[in-house]
């Protein structure tokens, strides 16, 4: 892994929540009935918070821009809790008024699902397009988006503009079965420099019925695809060329909850300091995959010893397997 002298600033905009999560049920309840449980956690939550505090444990400068609202919960302490990992939030702005963004998941072994309510998100594109919010993010080494907005078009001129001052940009695109039809959504993704998605959302917004296909559907000669397969891995497309894949780690999970957005904080982390396309791979799925051994999003995140540790412990015992299969 390559760690900068003076790493260059990561932003991370995009929706904030507290997430109340109900974790390692044996079933989820269907309709009229109730499960009691007494595996229960709040963290905090959302895209850009999760991708922020991961780079941040890896020693990354990071920002988040978000909006809050008043915390329905009172023992929330959601930014002293991402101050205390690492994450400026300085450029984030505060709803009077409004009640932060909440989110209910329910998850078993293999299976979750969640209830959202939006709460001070609803503020978010007015603050994220805002002039001088947009003055604040040109400073960045790289911008990461994390949230899906109601109108994809006024982002295309906010992520052409801070490339004009030689900011890179990112976007998680998240799941919106109407993005893929929209004509701004289509515009943003060839102009980004970097997009995640998860394997559901390449095969849908691509119409494709292959992760290659999805692949050939997004890279062009200037950007990065990264498409995340969960405990299976990740593949990744630079500049159009030969696809890069890396299998997933094992880990024992307890709650998969923010993976997704973890493995983004890794692999923007290792991208901005240069590293190969394999390196950033491998420190993605290991930081999504270690970040699943606790309940919510940021609870189990490796600090970059940690990491360190896990990345070679894990080629050791690669090596150790090929020398068998030589035998």
């Amino acid at each position: 892994m390559t760690f900068p002298r003076d790493p260059p600033l990561l932003v991370c905009a995009g929706e904030f929540y507290t997430d109340l999560i109900f974790f390692d049920l044996d079933g989820l309840p269907a309709p009229g009935e109730e499960v009691k449980t007494d595996k229960f956690a709040v963290s905090p939550g959302g895209g850009a918070a999760i991708t922020a505090a991961t780079a941040a444990l890896l020693e990354r400068p990071v920002e988040l821009v978000t909006v809050w609202g008043k915390s329905m919960f009172e023992e929330v302490e959601d930014y002293e809790r991402l101050k205390e990992v690492g994450v400026a939030c300085g450029w984030s702005r505060t709803r009077s008024g409004a009640i932060s963004g909440l989110t209910v998941a329910a998850s078993t072994r293999e299976d979750r699902c969640f209830l959202t309510y939006p709460g001070a998100n609803r503020f978010l594109e007015e603050h994220l397009l805002d002039a001088q919010t947009l003055e604040r993010l040109g400073s960045a080494g790289h911008v990461h988006f994390a949230l899906t907005p109601s109108k994809w078009m006024p982002f295309l001129d906010a992520v052409q503009e801070l490339q004009y001052g030689g900011v890179t940009v990112s976007w998680d695109l998240g799941w919106d079965p109407a993005a893929g039809r929209s004509h701004g959504f289509r515009h943003l993704c060839r102009k980004l420099d970097l997009i995640f998605l998860n394997e559901m959302e390449a095969l849908k917004y691509a119409g494709a019925s292959s992760v290659q296909e999805a692949l050939d559907c997004f890279s062009h000669k200037r950007n990065t695809v990264v498409i995340k397969l969960g405990a299976k891995g990740a593949v990744a497309c630079k500049n159009a060329a030969r696809p890069v894949y890396v299998e997933g780690i094992e880990v024992e999970a307890v709650d998969s909850t923010g993976a997704g957005d973890a493995f983004n904080g890794g692999f923007l982390h290792e991208w901005m300091a240069g590293d190969v396309m394999e390196g950033a791979l491998l420190t993605a799925n290991a930081c999504g995959g270690l970040s699943t051994r606790s309940p919510g999003g940021i609870e189990a995140l490796p600090t970059k010893q940690e990491l360190e540790r896990r990345l070679i412990e894990d080629t050791v015992e690669a090596n150790r397997r090929r020398r068998l299969l030589r035998k």
